[in-house]
């Protein structure tokens, strides 16, 4: 018998609590939990935030204080990833990583609560880098929190810690 992953262990275990069998509520409670907790100390932190990230904040309703402290311990568990150089052929996964910076930007953005605007207005989201905000170095702050690092070559540039891919910030002129 192959041995179960992560994933499907807190299927098992969500499948299983609302069953009305009392085993399959007590495996659910006792049984399951242990071997996930086995399963998740051997993950790396990194890891561990990306799982806690697309895995449980999902499940979490919007409104529920246990979102915030999920997505909080996620991006602290994430920014202690270390930087990995990109390489500069476009690959499979390099297509795969195409717009993730610009997710990542946005949902600091966001949990920070500063309003942004992706410029300029295209069809595809993923053709631009730029950010618009009414606060360059409020924004600049959040998004170093965050994760990203300053360019050296540009104080408007951030780098994104995972993809290693620019975002441009600047700030809306209120007149």
């Amino acid at each position: 018998m192959r041995e179960w992953g992560i994933r499907e262990l807190m299927a098992e275990q969500r499948t299983q609590a609302r069953s009305g069998n009392v085993a399959e509520r007590f495996a659910a409670a006792l049984v399951i939990p242990s071997v996930l907790g086995e399963r998740l100390r051997q993950l790396s932190d990194s890891r561990l935030g990306w799982l806690l990230e697309h895995e449980v904040c999902s499940n979490l309703s919007v409104l529920a204080p246990e979102l915030t402290v999920s997505m909080e311990a996620a991006d602290r568990l994430l920014r202690r990833r270390a930087f990995k150089p990109m390489l500069r052929t476009r690959s499979i996964a390099a297509r795969h990583d195409e717009g993730k910076h610009l997710l990542h930007a946005e949902s600091a953005l966001y949990r920070a609560r500063i309003p942004h605007m992706l410029l300029p207005f295209q069809r595809d989201r993923f053709a631009s880098n730029v950010f618009m905000v009414p606060c360059v170095a409020e924004a600049r702050e959040y998004l170093r929190q965050a994760g990203f690092r300053e360019a050296r070559t540009a104080p408007s540039l951030l780098i994104d810690y995972e993809t290693n891919r620019p975002i441009r910030i600047v700030q809306h002129d209120q007149r």
